[in-house]
């Protein structure tokens, strides 16, 4: 059972779940196999410090009215995939697929395998922290048929980016990474006016609302849409942990037009920027 979280892990949820909802309801009499992707799916369960437990994304899936006509299920973590090969068991009427691997590895697999012009698929990207490679949102833009829900790792992208830019080489390697490239270098630091004792130049580093801007301009650089209200999620201390993302990469106009609709109903009354 996967122990973390609080108010926001439930909002990340609920929004998930309205979409679920929304997508196969839209897709109902259409003739598409409907697929639904989990990486960093976890054990199925959430137990908070106050020890109340909620269903994980996994298990609130399967648990749809609407079942989608294929699973899959990405977790590294040997003791949680066998929790989700347990969930399994007791679902045979539903075709669940379920890779022990990292996402990096198993996502282009799955996406590979998949006639995309005959299936159309949600995807749920919720890394524990700077796992995911950039470039495999690339590869899902491109399949057109794939909407992403992406828990972007904020708080731990934040942190590397050293206030003097000062930045360990790994570090650096970490955010090319999870960020597609070193344009942050140029985009999120800018020299200082002030000068110091050896006339060196030093540099500064943008405001978090500037981060924020740049990660999601990143996003809108690889998909036709992305959602125009991303969701701040923010702990205890109101310190943003994490970046709540819609991206379709389906780019017709009326499928997006349809995904703005529904994106103001789902995170209306939250906390935008």
């Amino acid at each position: 059972m996967n122990k973390f979280g609080g108010e926001w892990t439930k909002q990340k949820l609920d929004i998930l779940q309205d979409y679920l909802n929304f997508y196969m309801t839209a897709l109902k009499n259409m003739r598409f196999k409907k697929i639904y992707i989990d990486c960093f799916a976890g054990s199925g369960k959430i137990e908070f410090s106050d020890e109340t437990t909620i269903d994980g994304s996994t298990t609130m899936s399967l648990n749809l009215d609407n079942k989608f006509d294929e699973y899959y299920f990405i977790e590294k973590n040997k003791k949680n995939y066998h929790e989700l090969e347990k969930i399994k068991e007791k679902h045979p009427e539903l075709n669940i697929h379920i890779y022990n691997e990292d996402c990096n590895d198993a996502l282009p697999k799955i996406i590979d395998n998949i006639d995309w012009r005959y299936s159309r698929g949600v995807l749920f990207i919720d890394p524990y922290a700077t796992q995911l490679d950039f470039n495999l949102l690339r590869s899902i833009s491109l399949t057109k048929a794939i909407d992403v829900w992406y828990l972007f790792p904020f708080y731990a992208v934040n942190r590397m980016l050293k206030k003097d830019k000062n930045i360990d080489d790994d570090w650096k390697k970490v955010l090319n990474r999870c960020l597609g490239d070193d344009s942050w270098e140029d985009d999120l630091y800018f020299e200082s006016t002030q000068l110091n004792l050896f006339q060196d130049v030093e540099y500064e580093k943008a405001s978090v609302k500037d981060i924020q801007r740049f990660i999601c301009k990143k996003m809108k650089e690889v998909f036709p849409y992305v959602s125009e209200n991303y969701l701040v999620l923010k702990n205890s201390r109101n310190s943003p942990l994490f970046l709540l993302f819609l991206l379709i990469s389906n780019d017709n106009p009326k499928a997006i037009g349809l995904v703005k609709k529904v994106e103001k109903y789902i995170l209306k009354d939250k906390t935008m920027v």
